[in-house]
C-alpha cells in the first residue's frame, strides 16, 4: 500500500485562506445578503431583492451624503496635496537648514495622535463660549459676537477639511520627502549649472521624476476623503454632521441608518453603493491620469 504524499506548500498556506474566509470573504458575501433582505440586525430576515437599493436612490438624504463627500474631497485633499509637496521640497531642498529631523518627526505627530484627541483638541478650540478661536478673533476685532462654529452648516464642511488637513498634511509631506530624497541631488544640481531656476528645476525635472509617487498620494488622498468618517464624527459627536447632515458623509450616512436606525439590510445596501461609487470614480481617475501619461 503506497503511503500518500502531504502537499506541504497547501498545508502552509491554508491558515492563511481559512482566516481569510472567516474573517474577510464570508462578512463580504454575508453584508451582501443582508443588503438584499430587511432585517434590524435581530430577528427574522424577510427578502426584498434589490428593494433597498431602489429605495435609496430615491433618498435625497444619501445623494446630500455623497455630494459633502466630494466636496470635503476638494476643500481636504488640494490643500493637503499641496501643502505636502510645498513642505517636502522646502526640507529636500536646503531652504530649511536647521533641525529637519526635528520638523519631520513634528509634521508626522498629527497623523499618529489618537482620533478622540483631535476631536477634543478642534471641539474645544471652535467651542461657542470658551473656544480660543473667538476670543483670538475678537480680541483681533474681526468678530463683535462669539460664533457658533459647531452648530453653524456653512462652517460644518470647512471645519472638517480643516481638521483633516491638520491631521494628513504632516503624513503627506514625509511620504513626498522620502520621493524625492530617492532622487539624486546631481539631476537638481545639473539643472541649476544649465541655468534652470528652482522653480523651473523642479517643475520641469523633478516633479516628473516623482510622478510614481505623486499618482499614490493623489489617489489615496481621493479615496481616504471618499471614506472620511473620523473627522465630522470627532467634531460633532454623532452620525449625522452637524446642523440639517450638513457634513455627513457617505460613511457616516451608511453607520447613521445601519446602528442608529436599526436598519440593517438597508445600511448595508447603503455600505455598497458606497463601495461601488469610490470603485467608479477611481477607476475613472486612473483612466484620466493613464491618458495624460501617454499624451
Amino acid at each position: 500500500m503506497k503511503k500518500k504524499k502531504i502537499c506541504w506548500p497547501v498545508v502552509f498556506i491554508a491558515p492563511f485562506f481559512i482566516v481569510y474566509g472567516i474573517f474577510n470573504l464570508f462578512p463580504i458575501l454575508f453584508s451582501f445578503y443582508i443588503s438584499l433582505t430587511n432585517w434590524q440586525g435581530y430577528g427574522a430576515m424577510t427578502y426584498v431583492g434589490f428593494g433597498n437599493y431602489v429605495s435609496l436612490l430615491k433618498n435625497a438624504a444619501f445623494y446630500k451624503s455623497v455630494l459633502n463627500s466630494f466636496i470635503i474631497v476638494l476643500e481636504a485633499m488640494i490643500p493637503i496635496q499641496s501643502l505636502g509637496l510645498i513642505l517636502a521640497l522646502l526640507l529636500n531642498y536646503g531652504i530649511v537648514r536647521i533641525g529637519k529631523s526635528y520638523i519631520r518627526n513634528i509634521m508626522f505627530l498629527p497623523y499618529i495622535t489618537a482620533p478622540i484627541a483631535i476631536g477634543l483638541i478642534f471641539a474645544t478650540l471652535f467651542d461657542q463660549n470658551f473656544g480660543a478661536v473667538n476670543i483670538f478673533l475678537k480680541s483681533l476685532g474681526i468678530i463683535k459676537q462669539n460664533v457658533n462654529w459647531l452648530h453653524t452648516e456653512s462652517f460644518a464642511k470647512p471645519l472638517v477639511s480643516l481638521v483633516t488637513l491638520w491631521r494628513y498634511v504632516g503624513y503627506t509631506a514625509v511620504i513626498y520627502l522620502a520621493g524625492l530624497q530617492s532622487v539624486s541631488s546631481d539631476i537638481y544640481e545639473a539643472a541649476k549649472v544649465d541655468g534652470a531656476s528652482t522653480p523651473k528645476a523642479i517643475i520641469h525635472i523633478i516633479l516628473p521624476m516623482l510622478k510614481p509617487i505623486l499618482i499614490f498620494q493623489v489617489t489615496n488622498g481621493i479615496i481616504g476623503c471618499l471614506k472620511i468618517f473620523e473627522e465630522p464624527y470627532m467634531l460633532f459627536g454623532d452620525y449625522k454632521g452637524g446642523v440639517n447632515n450638513a457634513a455627513q458623509t457617505m460613511n457616516m450616512k451608511f453607520l447613521d441608518t445601519a446602528f442608529s436606525a436599526g436598519q440593517s439590510g438597508y445600511g448595508a445596501a447603503t455600505g455598497y453603493l458606497m463601495f461601488i461609487i469610490v470603485m467608479i470614480f477611481t477607476v475613472a481617475y486612473f483612466g484620466i491620469v493613464n491618458r495624460i501619461g501617454d499624451d
